[in-house]
């Protein structure tokens, strides 16, 4: 009995290993901005989906249901720092954005013809009264991802919240810091997440995710 309990651990770790998913190196994400700008204007809101998601470190829920006027001011300038109010009574997290970002963003929101209140991608075949799923935006990240000349199966949505985090954590040490981006509340689960085991070593920490 004992030894079935066993080995049932170990069918458990083992599934939990391939289940987690990378992150993108920059050259990745290079690569995949790339791929998607040479589409021109079809490929505009791909590029914005995908900036925006590696600048946020949003969840998927979060990251869908953000409207314009979340990331547009009233003068139609995009915001560099955004509040994104979080669900199950989490505080707002701030996120920056970057000029990559803002530049896809605004191009996208402008060919688009969004409004103010309308969710910035919206679902296929919808209008913009119901946000993108995460299953459809998944499925559009396996396409970028395979285009790029990449392997699907090693990356996920979870890939693009962890990307920055862990480029942020690897430069700087400041797991912190990463924490606050992350909107977690404990640090210890910012280590989980990031799957460190030892938070108090910037070094150990930069070897650790040397990209």
């Amino acid at each position: 009995m004992a030894k079935k309990r066993a080995a049932k651990r170990r069918v458990w770790n083992k599934g939990i290993e391939l289940g987690q998913k990378d992150a993108f190196t920059p050259a990745q994400v290079k690569r995949i901005r790339h791929v998607l700008a040479d589409r021109g204007v079809p490929g505009i809101r791909d590029l914005a989906l995908f900036s925006l998601a590696i600048d946020t470190m949003l969840q998927g829920p979060e990251l869908l249901n953000l409207t314009v006027k979340d990331v547009r001011r009233s003068d139609g300038e995009i915001r560099s720092v955004i509040e994104v109010a979080r669900r199950r009574r989490k505080p707002p997290v701030r996120c920056a954005l970057s000029k990559v970002s803002a530049n896809a963003l605004g191009k996208w929101i402008a060919v688009s013809g969004k409004k103010r209140g309308d969710y910035i991608f919206p679902g296929r075949g919808a209008s913009s009264s119901r946000p993108m799923t995460a299953r459809q935006m998944s499925r559009l990240l396996q396409s970028w991802v395979a285009e790029a000349g990449l392997d699907p199966k090693k990356y996920g949505i979870e890939s693009l919240r962890r990307t920055k985090a862990l480029h942020i954590l690897n430069g700087t040490g400041d797991i912190e810091t990463v924490r606050a981006l992350l909107g977690h509340a404990k640090i210890e689960s910012t280590a989980r997440y990031l799957r460190i085991a030892k938070r108090s070593d910037p070094i150990a920490i930069s070897r650790a995710f040397d990209i």
